[in-house]
C-alpha cells in the first residue's frame, strides 16, 4: 500500500472517518486536523494483513494543535476511498 498512497488521499480530500474515529478524537481532544497532520507527515508503522475486510495501516504521527504522538488505524474500502477506523494518543 504505502505511505505515498495514503498521502494521496489525503491531499485530494479521499477519505472519511468511522463514527469510533470521531468519538476517539473527541475523548483524546484531537481535531481533523490533528489527524490530517499526522497522515502527511507521519510514518506508516503497520500494514495489517490479517482482516477478512482487507489490509488496514498504522500511521504513527504527532498531532499539530497539541503536539502528542498519536496512531491513525484506517484502510482503503473497494472503491478506492480510504476510511479512518480509529484514532488514539499515545499515552506515556
Amino acid at each position: 500500500m504505502g505511505i505515498k498512497k495514503i498521502r494521496r488521499a489525503v491531499r485530494q480530500g479521499h477519505y472519511e472517518y468511522s463514527i469510533h474515529a470521531l468519538e476517539e478524537m473527541d475523548e483524546d481532544d484531537l481535531t481533523e486536523e490533528d489527524v490530517r497532520t499526522a497522515i502527511l507527515h507521519g510514518t506508516l508503522v503497520a500494514e495489517l494483513t490479517d482482516d477478512p475486510r482487507g489490509v488496514r495501516f498504522v500511521v504513527q504521527g504527532t498531532a499539530k494543535t497539541t503536539a502528542c504522538e498519536l496512531e491513525v488505524v484506517g484502510r482503503f474500502l473497494p472503491l478506492g476511498l480510504m476510511r479512518i477506523i480509529t484514532v488514539y494518543a499515545l499515552k506515556e
